[in-house]
């Protein structure tokens, strides 16, 4: 990452606008906290995005639960599709978005190639962690998706949805009534 990212995260933590979620705990990658300005910034921006659609444009604002059952993301494609091309580099055992590594290493259309075309393309490339050839590396899918059971004892299958559009889909009729 670049030095003017670094300053400006290291800033954000500093003045409360995000922290690491469970920093104390050993932070994980990707999950954040609003601190008190950030979540001031975010309520704001929400506002204002609201005042915009809402009420000048007149559009429907609609809540949705973040959990929803398996069939909705089967019919979405989400289950099937949503998916990232992921490898592990071989000296590091760092897991790396296989799409990213290749077109940082000038190869195009890394995104629309098989596993198969991609992981031999890897073999000359750098890993962004160790930066060391990747050489043979397997190419596989990883679903992005959070899989979760619905229900005590349930074996009802759930997922949390991955785009916050998901939800409108499933209510999609009961607006317009």
């Amino acid at each position: 990452m670049s030095d003017v990212f670094e300053n400006v995260m290291e800033l954000a933590k500093r003045r409360g606008f995000i922290w690491p979620t469970s920093e104390c705990y050993g932070a994980v990658a990707g999950f954040i906290d609003y601190g008190p300005l950030g979540a001031m910034m975010k309520r704001r921006i929400e506002n204002i995005w609201r005042d915009f659609y809402v009420i000048r444009e007149g559009y429907y604002e609609i809540e949705c639960p973040t959990i929803a059952q398996e069939a909705v993301f089967i019919a979405s494609g989400h289950v099937a599709g949503f998916a990232d091309k992921m490898c592990q580099c071989p000296h590091c055992k760092e897991f790396l978005r296989a799409d990213h590594v290749a077109e940082g290493g000038g190869i195009q259309n890394a995104s629309t190639m098989k596993n198969e075309e991609l992981a031999a393309a890897l073999a000359t490339c750098k890993c962004l962690a160790c930066e060391e050839v990747l050489g043979k590396v397997e190419v596989f899918g990883f679903n992005l998706m959070f899989r979760t059971s619905i229900g005590l004892g349930s074996q009802r299958v759930g997922y949390l949805r991955p785009e916050t559009a998901t939800g409108m889909f499933g209510a999609c009729s009961r607006p317009l009534r």
